[in-house]
């Protein structure tokens, strides 16, 4: 199996960078990368949770990429799922890398792995 094949969504990845205007030094949010090939997939999808105040949704999916894209913990993903014309927020945490096995049998089974954090108010 090549994980290239496996990739049926794709995420923008956004960043917090500083930013100097004037002497002032501003934090903003910015398009790193778009359309990057990856997966989503679920651990254990989250249930509407009701609460006193409002009610969330908390779930905590996976996301599968290449090795080579620079993903950082607390970066906003927009995440397309397949065809679909919905989105999804998440934030990444730690990135796992799996790097080929040597001699590998099956070539192309390098990628990364980055839990994702989806938390919502409804």
């Amino acid at each position: 199996m090549n994980w290239a094949d496996w990739y049926t969504d794709t995420v923008d990845i956004y960043r917090t960078v500083e930013k100097v205007v004037n002497n002032l030094t501003t934090k903003e949010r910015q398009l790193i990368r778009e359309g990057v090939p990856c997966r989503v997939y679920r651990n254990t999808p989250g249930a509407i949770q009701m609460k006193q105040t409002a009610a969330d949704v908390n779930d905590d999916s996976m996301l599968a990429c290449d090795n080579s894209v620079d993903i950082r913990a607390g970066d906003e993903l927009i995440i397309h799922r397949g065809g679909l014309p919905f989105t999804t927020r998440a934030f990444a945490g730690d990135p796992h890398y799996y790097t080929e096995p040597f001699g590998a049998v099956i070539p192309g089974l390098a990628h990364q792995q980055v839990k994702l954090l989806q938390e919502e108010r409804v």
